[in-house]
């Protein structure tokens, strides 16, 4: 049988891309193995995304208790003073604190019950043969002329047949802690700049805290095992982990969380989306707005048969991170208590540097 279209990979952008072209009334084959078993960080979700989560019409889901509003943000970034970011100033609406995996969930249910064909397998291999995707999977193989990639920043398929660009070597490590005090909490997201890399925190809505920390993956840092202790020495971080007695209770772990892109980000019988299209820092608070753009504009261009539409996706693709790497540069360029580190002399000379590759 030859499928219409396949999306490859899981998550937000995959789920999104599935859904909308099942709304569209083309039933896609979606290859993705399903990990919904551990953590998975990443779960400020902006205000910018509602919009978004209405066109699929999937904003009920936030109204689940395993999500809160994130009303109050503070950073100590540029001195050693907490600003609070409030959101009853922000006209688009309280950013929210995702449990990422009930998210993901309920986004994949919805796509599945809209008519997405869900194959719970990695994919093994591929190759394009007379227009056609030969896609293996441990449970056969998969035909078809259009592949969605939505396979993170290793771009699966994107990689092998457009460039792909890399801004830095941001890495994030991160682990899970819980409340063994018998105070509730004060919800709040912190985030707090260091010599070497910088600090986030925020709490989830079952009260228990995310703690990151961002540096470069190849500057000298802290083994995964020492996250906790390091995370205790942070001026802001760790007086809210002491006051509240907050311990560790999971397994630290690394992940790349570097700024990358593909561009083109389209071609022949495929399209790039989500993190394999484009991924930014964490600081954006981009990264799950992008995915549900990307899906949903890639898939209404494919479901209407546009080219011209298609093209345009790309173009915006490439703007958008032109736009990035200009706002992240001017992000970082208001740290400027450690100018002998090599962590913030890398963000504010680079942007000029790779902005032209952008498109």
């Amino acid at each position: 049988m030859i499928h219409d279209v396949a999306v490859l990979g899981g998550g937000i952008a995959g789920a999104a891309a599935a859904l909308r072209l099942a709304q569209g009334g083309v039933r896609p084959i979606w290859i993705a193995l399903d990990r919904q078993d551990a953590f998975k960080p990443g779960e400020h979700l902006s205000a910018a995304a509602i919009p978004l989560l209405k066109r699929l019409g999937s904003d009920a889901m936030l109204r689940s208790e395993v999500h809160r509003h994130a009303h109050s943000t503070y950073s100590a970034w540029g001195s050693d003073l907490l600003i609070e970011r409030n959101a009853i100033v922000q006209l688009e609406g309280p950013p929210t604190v995702l449990d990422r995996l009930a998210f993901e969930a309920a986004l994949s249910a919805q796509a599945i019950a809209a008519g997405a064909d869900r194959m719970d397998h990695d994919v093994i291999d591929f190759r394009i043969a007379d227009g056609l995707w030969q896609i293996e999977t441990a449970a056969g193989q998969v035909q078809t002329p259009f592949v969605f990639d939505a396979t993170g920043r290793k771009a699966m398929v994107a990689s092998k047949f457009a460039r792909r660009f890399q801004a830095d070597k941001l890495q994030c490590q991160y682990a899970l802690f819980a409340l063994s005090g018998e105070t509730a909490p004060r919800p709040v997201t912190l985030i707090e700049a260091q010599e070497h890399g910088w600090w986030y925190m925020s709490v989830l809505a079952d009260q228990r805290v995310v703690v990151n920390y961002y540096s470069d993956a190849d500057l000298p840092g802290f083994g995964n095992a020492e996250l906790e202790a390091n995370a205790q020495l942070t001026t802001a971080i760790g007086a809210y982990l002491s006051d509240y007695g907050y311990s560790m209770c999971g397994t630290p772990k690394r992940i790349a969380t570097n700024s990358s892109w593909i561009a083109p980000s389209i071609g022949a019988g495929w399209v790039a989306i989500g993190d394999a299209a484009a991924a930014f820092d964490p600081l954006s608070s981009h990264g799950m707005t992008t995915a549900l753009w990307t899906a949903i504009e890639a898939a209404d261009a494919f479901v209407a048969q546009d080219r011209n539409r298609m093209l345009a996706y790309a173009e915006s693709v490439a703007k958008g991170v032109e736009d990035y790497l200009i706002a992240q540069q001017a992000v970082y360029r208001r740290e400027t208590r450690w100018p002998g580190s090599p962590f913030w002399q890398r963000r504010t000379e680079r942007a000029e540097q790779v902005t032209d590759a952008a498109v």
